[in-house]
């Protein structure tokens, strides 16, 4: 993946495949920016019905009797290990940077790390300034290494936490896409 473009759908799908499923419009985003030619898994989770997939997501990322398994906040997968933590008063700092705010979300939800990077990567396809693309690749680079890292932790969590093998494949898809993303910015 070699293509800013790429890098755009990709952390678009991403950040949609770690939001909560409200309607069946979930399905038509994860196929709109899907990254990869091997479309399978897309296909077999667009085979569970809209109800199992709610019911999995609220298991895994919000609430679940005994606890949640994967919260997806990077401040409980950091030393921290709580919500609210360092990690998501930094990540607030660069969405400060471009007047974005989050709404209820609290800053460093992984879907809300993963759109920001997203944005990023837009607003790198369309500046056609070279000085504003070497400063947007350093604040990329900084903001991947500081908050988006972490997400392996998060996506070896779901593949060991999910029974839904179209979820499980797609989040190791997820670690492949992050692993040749942290490739990318150490050659930069």
């Amino acid at each position: 993946m070699d293509k800013a473009d790429n890098r755009f759908k990709a952390y678009k799908f991403f950040a949609f495949l770690y939001s909560y499923p409200d309607d069946e419009s979930f399905f038509n985003l994860l196929e709109e920016f899907y990254p990869f030619e091997d479309k399978t898994p897309l296909q077999e989770l667009k085979k569970i019905p809209l109800p199992e997939l709610q019911a999995e997501y609220t298991r895994l990322f919000v609430a679940n009797y005994g606890g949640v398994p994967c919260k997806p906040y990077q401040s409980v997968f950091g030393p921290e290990k709580e919500l609210l933590g360092g990690p998501a008063f930094d990540t607030a700092k660069f969405y400060n940077l471009f007047g974005l705010e989050t709404g209820n979300e609290l800053p460093d939800k992984v879907s809300l790390q993963l759109d920001f990077m997203a944005f990023l990567w837009k607003l790198y396809n369309e500046t056609p300034y070279r000085d504003d693309k070497q400063k947007l690749k350093l604040l990329m680079r900084e903001f991947f290494n500081k908050h988006i890292l972490w997400m392996e932790k998060f996506a070896d969590c779901v593949v060991m936490s999910t029974d839904f093998q179209p979820l499980k494949e797609l989040s190791e898809k997820f670690k492949d896409f992050l692993k040749e993303e942290k490739n990318f910015w150490k050659s930069i």
